[in-house]
């Protein structure tokens, strides 16, 4: 059991009785009771903060108190990775496309017609074969020369000078306008013309006719050859012909040509897509630049 302890209030109160005239006994008063009496019993009360706000900072004491409140802004942060990505993806795509593009071309251009080509003499027979019912690619009609030669300046290549060609039917009907682009134009002004045919690597040759082109276009085939149709190909120069079967020589590379034609036509469209994507994640975050999370400082007061 706890003795009791003088507290100097006692002493106090003895004093004033001496003065008084008046006798008191010592107060005692127990641990206990001093430490119950420390406790303040007062009710505290706090002000409360919106509910949803979170307090990044809190400082006890009496005075009044202050807390930092994180608002609702949304930063332009996120949206900006985004827009990256996507620009990245989307010039990607592009480089991907051109390179496809450029491997389609180089392809193109490297195709070897030596095997594919055949001398027919003055005068020569071609048969219309059209297996697949797709239009055929047809053949080039070649003579010795130059393609680039025209030393009189009329537009027209010199190895072609005073030559005319004919192509005719199995009853020796003319066709050469039905089944044929002849020409020897050297500038493509000229409707019909074969200057902006591919060479390839025919060299000291002169493209002097497109024979039986019937692939559709957009609006109809060039060419208007019946499956099975003959023709006859001769000249009245007695000039040495050659043919160039184009539909043999595309077969083996139009399965190569066609896989990179497609890599590169869905590259440049996911490229396009990734781009249009990272435009508008870039826009959204450039419209948030300067909005990022705000903090807002709260007072309130302890009673």
């Amino acid at each position: 059991m706890n003795q009791p302890t003088t507290t100097p209030w006692g002493g106090i109160e003895d004093a004033v009785n001496e003065e008084s005239g008046l006798t008191a006994a010592p107060a005692a008063v127990t641990t206990d009771a001093v430490q119950t009496d420390a406790v303040d019993t007062t009710p505290t009360t706090v002000s409360q903060l919106p509910q949803g706000t979170v307090m990044q900072g809190t400082q006890s004491g009496i005075g009044p108190q202050h807390v930092m409140v994180g608002g609702d802004g949304k930063g332009p942060k996120v949206p900006m990775i985004i827009a990256a990505v996507l620009i990245g993806f989307g010039l990607l795509g592009f480089v991907i496309g051109a390179i496809a593009g450029a491997a389609v071309e180089d392809t193109i251009n490297g195709l070897s017609t030596a095997e594919y080509t055949t001398v027919i003499g003055e005068s020569g027979t071609l048969v219309h074969d059209d297996e697949d019912g797709a239009g055929e690619e047809g053949w080039y009609l070649l003579i010795p020369g130059d393609p680039e030669a025209d030393e009189n300046g009329n537009d027209i290549i010199d190895a072609c000078e005073g030559i005319t060609f004919t192509i005719t039917d199995a009853d020796g009907n003319d066709v050469s306008e039905r089944v044929a682009r002849i020409s020897c134009d050297t500038t493509g002004n000229e409707r019909g013309s074969n200057a902006y045919e591919p060479y390839f690597d025919i060299q000291d040759h002169v493209i002097v006719a497109r024979i039986c082109y019937t692939i559709p276009t957009e609006m109809e085939a060039e060419h208007r050859c019946e499956i099975g149709e003959s023709f006859t190909v001769s000249n009245n120069a007695g000039v040495n012909m050659s043919v160039v079967d184009l539909d043999a020589m595309y077969i083996p590379f139009l399965g190569e040509i066609i896989g990179v034609g497609i890599l590169s036509g869905s590259s440049f469209f996911a490229g396009c897509c990734s781009l249009c994507g990272g435009v508008i994640f870039l826009i959204v975050g450039l419209t948030r630049v300067g909005g990022g999370k705000k903090t807002q400082q709260v007072q309130f007061q302890i009673h």
